[in-house]
């Protein structure tokens, strides 16, 4: 009697013991290792965007004549100042005109007594050109836009103290150039035209 109790006590623990080796973890002691983890892509910084300058338009060049044949076309000399006599170079006339400012071109056609077309072609300072023009208005000239918006237009009309015809003066101002010119008996707007378009353009 006391072998079988001996033998059932000896069963009982090894039931015991391999019930023990499956029984199942604790929760949080598990082995095996957490999947790892992709770093995420790193995100380049968008490239700044410089904006494009607009490019300022470049200067204009004057292209002075450098003779009284080249002034204005052939049509316009033809039909102002061809028949008259090229009399001189424009040297020692006195003119309104900026302080400081260099004759580049004179010219002075003239027939008969009462005449004439005068043309001085001058290099000035363009700040100087501007700061002269109010002189122009306190004499009685008519100053504004020229053709185009482009530069500088004043005109005066003067009669001649011996013949009963009138002279009419114009001033052209536009950037570093300025040109005057006395048209009497004549009608020398059409050659003055012809002349700023050779010098800047149409």
């Amino acid at each position: 009697m006391i072998r079988a109790t001996r033998a059932l006590v000896a069963l009982t623990a090894l039931v015991v013991f391999s019930l023990a080796g499956c029984a199942a973890e604790p929760s949080g002691t598990s082995t095996t290792p957490p999947p790892s983890l992709s770093p995420e892509p790193s995100l380049s910084p968008e490239p700044s965007v410089t904006p494009s300058e607009t490019p300022s338009a470049p200067p204009v060049t004057a292209n002075l004549p450098t003779d009284c044949d080249e002034v204005g076309t052939a049509a316009t000399r033809a039909a102002t100042v061809d028949g008259m006599n090229l009399q001189g170079d424009g040297t020692g006339f006195v003119r309104p005109v900026p302080p400081g400012a260099t004759l580049a071109l004179g010219c002075d056609w003239i027939v008969g007594d009462a005449t004439g077309f005068l043309l001085l072609i001058s290099e000035t300072d363009a700040a100087a050109a501007t700061a002269y023009l109010p002189t122009l208005t306190s004499l009685g000239w008519t100053c504004g836009d020229a053709t185009g918006g482009n530069g500088d237009l004043c005109t005066i009309t003067t009669p001649n103290s011996q013949y009963p015809v009138d002279a009419v003066e114009t001033i052209v101002s536009r950037g570093d150039v300025w040109i005057y010119s006395s048209a009497s008996n004549i009608d020398g707007t059409a050659l003055l035209a012809d002349l700023e378009n050779s010098i800047w353009g149409p």
